[in-house]
């Protein structure tokens, strides 16, 4: 069965957004050629910013992986659950970003901001625990 967890927004994202807004609206504001090209530039940051927030997903499919997606412009990240060596929670910066870094493989990590972070991370532990359930069934046969 598949379970997916969405990214957790952050005051930090509105803050952002609100702010390359204002600034492209300043480019229109003033009426000249570059002033309308760099607000053109600043409403697309703005769009993938969103986009990014609204279609980021993390999913535990049911064949033991944990696939993220960034957004639809970016690549998709897939990683077995027996392949991650740990998880830990972060609390980073001055401004007190919270995620969630997960290591795996072969010195590899990666960093994501789930909402409900204790029940990402109790799904991981489960996941883990119930695929060497089944590997350790194998081996027993």
């Amino acid at each position: 069965m598949n379970r997916t967890f969405h990214y957790r927004v952050s005051l930090l994202n509105y803050v952002a957004i609100v702010v390359v807004a204002a600034a492209a609206l300043c480019m229109f504001w003033h009426r000249s050629a570059a002033g309308a090209v760099a607000g053109l530039a600043l409403m697309m940051a703005v769009v993938l910013m969103v986009e990014r927030i609204v279609h980021t997903a993390y999913v535990f499919t049911a064949d033991g992986m944990l696939v993220i997606s960034k957004g639809r412009f970016s690549r998709r990240v897939a990683i077995r659950i027996t392949d991650i060596v740990s998880v830990e929670r972060v609390r980073a910066g001055v401004l007190g970003v919270r995620y969630v870094l997960i290591r795996y493989g072969a010195g590899r990590e990666v960093s994501v901001q789930p909402a409900g972070e204790e029940a990402f991370v109790g799904e991981i532990t489960r996941r883990q625990e119930l695929m060497e359930r089944r590997e350790n069934e194998r081996t027993k046969r």
